[in-house]
């Protein structure tokens, strides 16, 4: 399952990133690493972003990056 995927209010763990090293670099300097719990806030429709909190922070990524990050949703 990927990121985008990820309904408002479910958590998930970061399992792995795309291939391309480049997306895996911007990724991981935004915090963004494999194990990483995150919470997803809501996804900003009309500007094709989504908000999610992750280490004590909540960041804006587009829906294009979010498809990019494998997750396993937790209960």
């Amino acid at each position: 399952m990927t990121l985008n995927q990820v309904k408002a209010g479910e958590k998930a763990i970061i399992s792995g990133f795309s291939r391309q090293p480049s997306v895996r670099a911007k990724l991981m300097d935004l915090g963004l690493i494999p194990g990483t719990a995150i919470t997803m806030k809501r996804s900003l429709g009309w500007s094709k972003a989504m908000q999610i909190h992750v280490r004590q922070a909540n960041l804006i990524i587009r829906q294009s990056l979010a498809e990019d990050i494998q997750v396993k949703v937790v209960k």
